[in-house]
Protein backbone atom coordinates (compact mmCIF):
# COMPACT_ATOMS: atom_id res chain seq x y z
CA UNK A 1 0.00 0.00 0.00
CA UNK A 2 1.29 3.64 -0.86
CA UNK A 3 0.58 6.80 1.55
CA UNK A 4 -1.75 8.26 -1.22
CA UNK A 5 -4.11 4.69 -0.95
CA UNK A 6 -3.84 4.67 2.45
CA UNK A 7 -4.88 8.25 2.77
CA UNK A 8 -7.94 7.91 -0.07
CA UNK A 9 -9.17 4.33 1.56
CA UNK A 10 -8.97 6.03 5.30
CA UNK A 11 -11.06 8.80 3.94
CA UNK A 12 -13.92 6.92 2.29
CA UNK A 13 -14.09 4.64 4.67
CA UNK A 14 -15.32 7.36 6.82
CA UNK A 15 -17.76 8.88 3.71
CA UNK A 16 -15.17 12.34 4.53
CA UNK A 17 -15.59 14.40 1.22
CA UNK A 18 -12.73 16.19 -0.02
CA UNK A 19 -14.00 19.50 0.26
CA UNK A 20 -14.72 18.51 4.03
CA UNK A 21 -10.63 18.10 4.49
CA UNK A 22 -9.70 20.98 2.48
CA UNK A 23 -12.10 23.17 4.59
CA UNK A 24 -10.51 21.63 8.13
CA UNK A 25 -7.50 21.87 6.71
CA UNK A 26 -7.12 25.05 4.98
CA UNK A 27 -5.70 22.79 1.74
CA UNK A 28 -6.52 23.36 -1.99
CA UNK A 29 -8.58 20.47 -2.96
CA UNK A 30 -5.63 19.88 -5.49
CA UNK A 31 -3.16 19.48 -3.61
CA UNK A 32 -5.43 16.84 -1.41
CA UNK A 33 -6.18 14.76 -4.79
CA UNK A 34 -2.33 14.73 -5.77
CA UNK A 35 -1.80 12.95 -2.30
CA UNK A 36 -4.23 10.62 -3.10
CA UNK A 37 -2.62 9.95 -6.44
CA UNK A 38 0.57 10.01 -5.18
CA UNK A 39 1.88 12.89 -7.34
CA UNK A 40 4.30 14.33 -4.21
CA UNK A 41 6.07 16.23 -7.56
CA UNK A 42 3.62 18.63 -7.50
CA UNK A 43 4.55 20.14 -4.26
CA UNK A 44 6.74 23.12 -3.80
CA UNK A 45 8.74 21.14 -1.33
CA UNK A 46 9.09 17.82 0.61
CA UNK A 47 8.39 19.80 3.61
CA UNK A 48 5.16 20.65 2.29
CA UNK A 49 4.04 17.29 0.67
CA UNK A 50 5.02 16.21 4.45
CA UNK A 51 3.27 18.85 6.37
CA UNK A 52 -0.12 18.14 4.03
CA UNK A 53 0.23 14.41 4.80
CA UNK A 54 0.12 14.90 8.69
CA UNK A 55 -2.62 17.04 8.66
CA UNK A 56 -4.48 15.20 5.70
CA UNK A 57 -3.49 11.91 8.20
CA UNK A 58 -5.30 13.58 11.36
CA UNK A 59 -8.41 14.05 9.72
CA UNK A 60 -8.81 10.27 8.32
CA UNK A 61 -7.46 8.91 11.74
CA UNK A 62 -4.30 7.65 10.61
CA UNK A 63 -1.27 8.05 12.79
CA UNK A 64 1.07 11.32 11.05
CA UNK A 65 4.46 9.64 12.01
CA UNK A 66 3.99 6.36 10.48
CA UNK A 67 3.56 8.27 7.14
CA UNK A 68 5.81 10.26 7.48
CA UNK A 69 8.34 8.09 8.38
CA UNK A 70 6.82 5.93 5.19
CA UNK A 71 7.22 9.04 2.87
CA UNK A 72 10.73 9.73 3.61
CA UNK A 73 11.85 6.25 2.81
CA UNK A 74 9.79 6.09 0.31
CA UNK A 75 10.59 9.36 -1.80
CA UNK A 76 14.03 10.54 -2.20
CA UNK A 77 14.15 14.82 -1.33
CA UNK A 78 14.20 16.21 -5.25
CA UNK A 79 14.81 20.23 -5.46
CA UNK A 80 12.36 22.14 -6.70
CA UNK A 81 12.13 25.96 -7.57
CA UNK A 82 9.23 27.86 -6.81
CA UNK A 83 8.60 30.40 -10.00
CA UNK A 84 7.86 33.95 -8.91
CA UNK A 85 4.41 35.19 -8.53
CA UNK A 86 2.76 38.72 -8.91
CA UNK A 87 2.78 39.16 -5.60
CA UNK A 88 0.53 42.75 -6.89
CA UNK A 89 -1.68 40.77 -8.51
CA UNK A 90 -2.18 38.02 -5.80
CA UNK A 91 -3.01 40.96 -3.43
CA UNK A 92 -5.40 42.61 -5.86
CA UNK A 93 -7.09 39.39 -6.32
CA UNK A 94 -7.27 37.81 -2.76
CA UNK A 95 -7.86 40.80 -0.83
CA UNK A 96 -9.86 43.04 -2.89
CA UNK A 97 -7.25 45.88 -2.72
CA UNK A 98 -4.33 47.32 -4.58
CA UNK A 99 -1.22 48.41 -3.56
CA UNK A 100 -0.07 52.25 -4.30
CA UNK A 101 3.66 51.68 -4.88
CA UNK A 102 2.99 50.49 -8.53
CA UNK A 103 1.49 53.92 -9.21
CA UNK A 104 3.25 56.70 -10.69
CA UNK A 105 3.36 59.67 -8.26
CA UNK A 106 1.28 62.65 -9.37
CA UNK A 107 3.18 65.89 -9.28
CA UNK A 108 1.54 69.47 -9.72
CA UNK A 109 3.75 72.51 -11.16
CA UNK A 110 4.77 75.00 -8.39
CA UNK A 111 4.62 78.89 -8.99
CA UNK A 112 7.54 79.21 -11.13
CA UNK A 113 10.48 80.51 -8.72
CA UNK A 114 14.46 80.09 -8.92
CA UNK A 115 13.88 77.04 -6.78
CA UNK A 116 11.02 75.04 -8.44
CA UNK A 117 9.95 73.48 -5.35
CA UNK A 118 7.67 69.91 -6.24
CA UNK A 119 5.04 69.15 -4.25
CA UNK A 120 3.65 65.50 -4.43
CA UNK A 121 -0.04 64.97 -4.50
CA UNK A 122 -1.54 63.26 -1.91
CA UNK A 123 -2.40 59.66 -2.60
CA UNK A 124 -5.56 57.86 -2.10
CA UNK A 125 -5.45 55.69 1.77
CA UNK A 126 -4.95 52.44 1.65
CA UNK A 127 -7.81 50.28 1.75
CA UNK A 128 -7.03 47.27 4.30
CA UNK A 129 -9.11 43.97 4.72
CA UNK A 130 -11.87 44.17 7.11
CA UNK A 131 -11.25 40.52 8.50
CA UNK A 132 -7.51 42.52 9.45
CA UNK A 133 -8.79 45.34 11.18
CA UNK A 134 -11.62 42.90 12.80
CA UNK A 135 -8.95 40.18 14.58
CA UNK A 136 -6.82 43.56 15.58
CA UNK A 137 -9.59 45.16 16.96
CA UNK A 138 -10.46 41.82 19.25
CA UNK A 139 -6.79 41.47 20.20
CA UNK A 140 -7.10 44.85 21.88
CA UNK A 141 -10.09 44.45 23.49
CA UNK A 142 -9.07 41.01 24.78
CA UNK A 143 -5.63 42.96 25.87
CA UNK A 144 -7.38 45.23 28.19
CA UNK A 145 -9.68 42.51 29.39
CA UNK A 146 -6.91 41.15 30.50
CA UNK A 147 -5.49 43.73 32.35
CA UNK A 148 -8.69 44.77 34.06
CA UNK A 149 -8.93 40.96 35.49
CA UNK A 150 -5.01 40.69 36.64
CA UNK A 151 -5.85 43.77 38.42
CA UNK A 152 -9.33 42.78 39.82
CA UNK A 153 -7.74 39.44 41.39
CA UNK A 154 -3.97 41.52 42.10
CA UNK A 155 -6.90 44.09 44.28
CA UNK A 156 -8.85 41.36 45.87
CA UNK A 157 -5.76 39.08 46.88
CA UNK A 158 -4.88 42.30 48.80
CA UNK A 159 -7.84 42.60 50.34
CA UNK A 160 -8.57 38.87 51.53
CA UNK A 161 -4.69 39.15 53.14
CA UNK A 162 -5.81 42.54 54.96
CA UNK A 163 -8.76 40.89 56.03
CA UNK A 164 -6.98 37.87 57.14
CA UNK A 165 -3.82 39.63 58.53
CA UNK A 166 -6.51 42.02 60.63
CA UNK A 167 -8.92 39.05 61.87
CA UNK A 168 -5.98 36.84 63.30
CA UNK A 169 -3.93 39.65 65.09
CA UNK A 170 -7.53 40.69 66.93
CA UNK A 171 -7.53 36.54 67.78
CA UNK A 172 -4.26 36.82 69.05
CA UNK A 173 -4.37 39.92 70.61
CA UNK A 174 -7.68 39.01 72.53
CA UNK A 175 -5.95 35.85 73.60
CA UNK A 176 -3.49 37.66 75.40
CA UNK A 177 -3.29 37.96 79.50
CA UNK A 178 -3.27 41.34 80.92
CA UNK A 179 -3.21 40.58 84.26
CA UNK A 180 0.57 40.92 86.00
CA UNK A 181 1.64 37.40 86.88
CA UNK A 182 1.26 36.58 90.31
CA UNK A 183 4.50 35.79 92.61
CA UNK A 184 5.39 32.10 92.72
CA UNK A 185 4.94 30.72 96.68
CA UNK A 186 6.25 28.05 98.59
CA UNK A 187 4.35 24.75 98.47
CA UNK A 188 4.27 23.48 102.05
CA UNK A 189 5.31 20.12 102.05
CA UNK A 190 2.00 19.02 104.35
CA UNK A 191 -0.48 21.70 102.91
CA UNK A 192 -3.64 22.11 104.97
CA UNK A 193 -6.91 21.32 103.24
CA UNK A 194 -9.06 24.63 103.33
CA UNK A 195 -11.90 23.95 100.73
CA UNK A 196 -12.67 27.36 98.47
CA UNK A 197 -16.01 29.32 98.99
CA UNK A 198 -18.63 28.50 97.02
CA UNK A 199 -21.17 30.85 95.13
CA UNK A 200 -24.32 28.85 96.74
CA UNK A 201 -25.49 27.80 99.63
CA UNK A 202 -24.58 23.57 98.67
CA UNK A 203 -21.28 22.23 98.58
CA UNK A 204 -19.98 20.59 95.32
CA UNK A 205 -18.33 17.92 94.19
CA UNK A 206 -17.09 16.59 90.95
CA UNK A 207 -15.56 12.92 90.27
CA UNK A 208 -13.80 12.15 86.94
CA UNK A 209 -13.15 8.33 85.46
CA UNK A 210 -9.22 7.92 85.10
CA UNK A 211 -9.64 4.10 85.08
CA UNK A 212 -13.12 1.71 85.57
CA UNK A 213 -13.85 2.38 88.95
CA UNK A 214 -16.65 1.54 91.69
CA UNK A 215 -17.90 4.66 93.31
CA UNK A 216 -20.23 5.40 96.47
CA UNK A 217 -21.60 8.69 97.37
CA UNK A 218 -23.28 9.40 100.95
CA UNK A 219 -25.08 13.18 100.82
CA UNK A 220 -25.68 14.90 104.20
CA UNK A 221 -25.09 11.56 106.65
CA UNK A 222 -26.93 9.27 104.45
CA UNK A 223 -29.72 11.15 103.47
CA UNK A 224 -29.39 10.32 100.32
CA UNK A 225 -26.61 8.12 98.73
CA UNK A 226 -25.37 6.80 94.73
CA UNK A 227 -23.59 3.53 94.04
CA UNK A 228 -22.01 3.79 90.34
CA UNK A 229 -19.22 2.42 88.13
CA UNK A 230 -17.30 5.14 86.96
CA UNK A 231 -15.83 4.48 83.43
CA UNK A 232 -12.97 6.21 82.09
CA UNK A 233 -13.18 9.85 80.61
CA UNK A 234 -16.57 9.41 82.73
CA UNK A 235 -17.58 12.52 85.06
CA UNK A 236 -20.23 12.81 88.16
CA UNK A 237 -21.70 16.14 89.58
CA UNK A 238 -22.93 15.76 93.05
CA UNK A 239 -24.14 18.52 95.62
CA UNK A 240 -25.33 18.09 99.29
CA UNK A 241 -26.05 21.34 102.16
CA UNK A 242 -23.59 20.26 104.72
CA UNK A 243 -21.60 16.82 103.96
CA UNK A 244 -20.04 13.96 101.44
CA UNK A 245 -18.90 10.51 102.24
CA UNK A 246 -17.48 9.31 99.38
CA UNK A 247 -15.49 5.37 98.83
CA UNK A 248 -13.53 4.83 95.83
CA UNK A 249 -13.13 1.14 95.04
CA UNK A 250 -9.84 1.94 92.61
CA UNK A 251 -8.49 4.97 94.91
CA UNK A 252 -5.65 5.11 91.87
CA UNK A 253 -8.78 5.57 88.80
CA UNK A 254 -10.40 8.50 90.57
CA UNK A 255 -9.92 12.52 90.77
CA UNK A 256 -12.02 14.35 93.54
CA UNK A 257 -12.79 18.29 93.00
CA UNK A 258 -14.55 19.89 95.99
CA UNK A 259 -16.19 22.84 95.96
CA UNK A 260 -13.64 23.83 92.76
CA UNK A 261 -10.20 22.62 94.95
CA UNK A 262 -8.37 20.36 92.98
CA UNK A 263 -8.03 16.82 95.29
CA UNK A 264 -6.28 14.71 92.75
CA UNK A 265 -6.37 10.78 93.58
CA UNK A 266 -5.94 9.59 96.81
CA UNK A 267 -4.55 6.74 96.65
CA UNK A 268 -3.16 3.40 94.38
CA UNK A 269 -4.56 1.51 91.66
CA UNK A 270 -6.96 -0.85 93.34
CA UNK A 271 -6.62 0.65 96.45
CA UNK A 272 -10.18 1.12 98.62
CA UNK A 273 -10.34 4.56 100.30
CA UNK A 274 -13.11 5.95 101.96
CA UNK A 275 -13.20 9.95 103.00
CA UNK A 276 -15.05 12.62 103.60
CA UNK A 277 -15.62 16.01 102.69
CA UNK A 278 -15.40 18.91 104.27
CA UNK A 279 -12.86 17.21 106.60
CA UNK A 280 -13.13 17.11 110.03
CA UNK A 281 -11.72 19.58 113.01
CA UNK A 282 -7.90 18.10 112.45
CA UNK A 283 -8.24 19.09 108.46
CA UNK A 284 -8.00 15.16 108.11
CA UNK A 285 -10.37 14.23 105.14
CA UNK A 286 -9.96 10.61 105.32
CA UNK A 287 -11.86 8.22 107.06
CA UNK A 288 -10.21 4.28 108.03
CA UNK A 289 -11.15 1.76 106.31
CA UNK A 290 -10.52 -1.79 107.17
CA UNK A 291 -9.64 -2.43 102.82
CA UNK A 292 -7.37 0.79 102.65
Amino acid sequence: MSIGSDLKTARESRKIPLDTISKRTKIPTKYLEALEENHFDLFPSHTYAKGFIRAYARIVGLDPAVLTRQFNAEIQPVEVRIQPKNIEAELEKNLGWRPTLDRPAVFRKADEEPNLNLEMVEEEPVRQDPSVRRRRDFTLRRGKWAEWVGRAAAGFLVLALAGAAVFYGFKWVAQIKWSSPKPETGVAENPVYQPLPVADKYQHLILKGLDKSWVQVSMDDGQSSSEVDLDQGETKTYKALKSFKVKVGNAGGVQIQFNGKFLGILGATGQVVEIQLPPDSNGDIRVPDGNS
